[in-house]
């Protein structure tokens, strides 16, 4: 190279590192003064939220009449955010934007509640709600102070709230089969862990939204989000859980499972009663009462507090329960529940769980659409011709307010449903919207003669899809001149009805006929089972629908109540889905009767729920389990577990589940047989095992180690169920006896 040429080359170097150096310091500055920007309107937007709270109270004191109904509101909206009973960003939404208040009060009382959003003061829990689930010692339980505070503390130190609220379901669940907890307290706690963790999600979003909006309206921007559903509070997240969820729970679970085996009720001193009603809140809960029965039914609510009446009535006798029966929306439940005089800790319990109960249910509305009276909507003729029906009605007594509220939750409902089967035909579907429901305790019906849907007004949110597969299941049964239900006939088939011909209606009547055989032979298959095979369809279409728009972060109230595998909604009782793994046979049948969607379509691995259930309930020889109570020499032979220290297994994968499963189920049983011997004749292992000095851990421990190497082994042998769910878990149950 020449002097020149090198001259010339350090040069242009140095105006590389001189224009690096310059765009460096630039982002630097730039990236700073975004920082104090920021800083500074997060700032400004935090002391408008401020102001707005300490507002708000102001907003209830009023003398004049007309004010006095819009504090009523207000007050409301205060109070359906303290207790969580609807999605926090849709309480904001529908607050901006209440006609019921003047323009002044809609924004103040829009900040104030994301002002409570953001500094946690939503979803309070009435920890007496969570009395009595144990664990029971010297004859005296643990009180729901304790469990409440541990699943605090769970969900705020998570990396994600979701992982946290499915560690603490997982734990619980495990121990109940250990026996150290009560048969109840996996929903009470899922219920309990699902708005804390509502409330950690929502302050952190929240608090994301008011520092991305950079001086913006934070409120206009919260709409904004819910119109596209993004808001993470909202999604049914498990309902079909990632990946990283799962890990995460796996990986909190022992601790907690552990924590609970040592609850000692010590930590914390429960309290004996509220704090007595103020006056000028029985006032405000009067007129929001009146107020609320202006307002469109929350039907997941109503029939959740319908069904703990006769709880309340036992529990609590003091409780108005003629304002709670009336009470079809949230407005109207938060005042029937302030207009209580102060009760004792039984009664707040009863009515905690009450709360705690519909809080959950009203979760599936969390991203609908907020509607007020007088908002437009196309005519019933539209949305039929909109949504492909033969003809919308309402009887008489539907409020004529009411009606563009449901229809457009029907036709939002139907779009939604739309997504999963694209060529669903309902052309000759009738749609009647009722008053009173057209069979005792029918929350809503279809018409095999007639494809009506009859959906009573108090409780049909939440069984479109339910209804919709009857009418999917007569489609099928007409195309073959059949009458009645396609489920029903094959499943009679036996009986001498009629068989299909073709190959491929042959191959749909095989597929429904095997879904029910699915759920009659499954292992300890629920009561349930015993119903109609139309019943069982329809439900596990149901499911299939929820689960396929669940893992398009989608969530439809109106369409199907489903939120989970514990938490099934309002429409469906946790039995009739105690077995209702996503199968062959099912999706085999819903292909012969419409198209499918190829998101749907996608067979993803059986969660850790399902996962772990399986474990706890697939049948293991209870005879051989009693040989190894008893303790050496016993009958059984095979090889023996690595020990606990040379067991490497990762924390957060599924065989670690399928082991905490098999150790939870042997110190059940070990902790049952210590209970059934006589106290004078408890050998040393069993005084250890219910905690009873003196006691020699050692033994207890080998038996509870035995135990699990030989529930593993059935696992492990465990061959393939009609689900396919253990042979996907065997391999799982292998790999959690160490390679053993």
């Amino acid at each position: 190279m020449s002097p020149f040429a090198a001259l010339l080359s350090r040069a242009r170097s140095r105006v590389v590192r001189r224009a690096a150096l310059t765009l460096g310091l630039a982002c630097v500055l730039s990236l700073a003064l975004s920082l104090g920007l920021s800083r500074r309107w997060t700032a400004r937007a935090t002391a408008q939220l401020n102001a707005a709270a300490a507002r708000l109270d102001s907003l209830t004191e009023t003398n004049t009449v007309d004010a006095r109904d819009r504090a009523a509101i207000v007050w409301g909206y205060a109070e359906r955010s303290r207790l969580g009973l609807e999605s926090p960003f849709r309480l904001i939404d529908a607050a901006s934007r209440d006609p019921r208040l003047g323009t002044d009060e809609r924004r103040t009382v829009a900040w104030a509640l994301l002002a409570r959003v953001t500094q946690g003061n939503t979803h309070v829990i009435d920890a007496a709600a969570l009395d009595g689930i144990g664990p029971m010692l010297a004859g005296r339980g643990v009180s729901g102070d304790e469990h409440l505070e541990l699943a605090r503390r769970t969900v705020v130190a998570a990396r994600n709230p979701r992982a946290a609220e499915l560690a603490i379901r997982l734990a619980y669940t495990l121990a109940v089969s250990e026996r150290v907890v009560d048969g109840s307290a996996p929903v009470l706690m899922a219920e309990a862990a699902a708005l804390l963790a509502d409330r950690e999600i929502s302050r952190r979003e929240a608090l994301q939204v008011l520092r991305s909006v950079h001086g913006r309206d934070p409120i206009a921007e919260i709409r904004g989000r819910r119109a596209r559903r993004p808001f993470y509070v909202e999604r049914p997240e498990l309902l079909a859980p990632s990946g990283d969820v799962e890990r995460e729970a796996l990986e909190l679970t022992p601790r907690l499972l552990a924590t609970l085996r040592v609850m000692d009720g010590v930590s914390a001193v429960p309290s004996d009663s509220a704090s007595p009603v103020d006056s000028s809140d029985v006032r405000l809960a009067r007129r929001l009462y009146v107020a609320g029965r202006h307002a469109p039914p929350d039907a997941p609510l109503a029939v959740t507090v319908q069904r703990y009446l006769p709880m309340l009535h036992a529990q609590a006798p003091g409780v108005n329960e003629s304002g709670l029966s009336r009470a079809h929306n949230a407005e109207m439940l938060v005042a029937a529940i302030r207009l209580e005089p102060a009760m004792s800790r039984q009664e707040r319990r009863a009515v905690g769980r009450v709360l705690l109960a519909a809080a959950v249910s009203m979760r599936s509305l969390s991203q609908q659409a907020v509607w007020f009276g007088g908002d437009s909507a196309p005519s019933a003729p539209e949305v039929a011709a909109a949504i492909g029906v033969a003809d919308i009605t309402f009887d008489r007594g539907v409020p004529v307010a009411w009606q563009p509220y449901f229809l457009r939750s029907l036709a939002d409902g139907v779009t939604d449903l739309r997504r999963v089967f694209p060529t669903l035909r309902l052309t000759d579907v009738h749609v009647r919207f009722r008053v009173t429901s057209p069979a005792d305790s029918a929350l809503a019906m279809h018409d095999p003669r007639t494809r009506t849907l009859h959906l009573p007004i108090y409780t049909a949110a939440g069984t479109l899809s339910h209804e919709l597969a009857h009418d999917l299941d007569r489609q099928s049964a007409m195309e073959q001149g059949m009458p009645g239900y396609q489920s029903d006939i094959v499943a009679r088939a036996g009986g001498g009805a009629r068989e299909p011909k073709s190959a491929a209606n042959s191959r749909l009547a095989a597929s429904l006929r095997a879904l029910t055989e699915e759920l009659a032979e499954a292992p300890r298959s629920p009561p349930a089972t015993g119903e109609r095979p139309a019943e069982i369809f329809a439900t596990r279409v149901d499911w299939f629908v929820a689960s396929a728009l669940a893992r398009q972060g989608i969530s439809d109230g109106f369409l199907s109540g489903v939120q989970d595998e514990l938490l099934t909604g309002h429409v469906v009782h946790p039995e009739r889905l105690r077995n209702a793994a996503r199968s062959r046979s099912l999706l085999t049948a819903l292909q012969g009767m419409t198209a499918v969607a190829p998101f749907a379509l996608q067979t993803p691995e059986p969660n850790i729920q399902t996962l772990m259930r399986w474990a706890l309930n697939a049948p293991v020889d209870r005879r051989a389990a009693s040989d190894i109570l008893r303790g050496p020499p016993h009958g059984w032979q095979t090889p023996i577990l690595l020990r606990e220290q040379s067991c490497e297994l990762d924390a957060s994968s599924r065989s670690t589940l399928l082991r905490l499963a098999a150790e939870s189920r042997a110190r059940g049983w070990v902790r049952l047989r210590a209970r059934w011997t006589a106290e004078g004749e408890r050998p040393a292992w069993a005084r250890a095992a219910l905690g009873a000095a003196p006691w020699a851990p050692d033994a207890a421990e080998r038996r509870v180690a035995d135990l699990r190497d030989y529930v593993l082994l059935s696992l492990a042998d465990a061959g393939e169920l009609p689900a396919g769910i253990g042979a996907y878990a065997a391999p799982l149950a292998i790999q959690a006896r160490c390679g053993q």
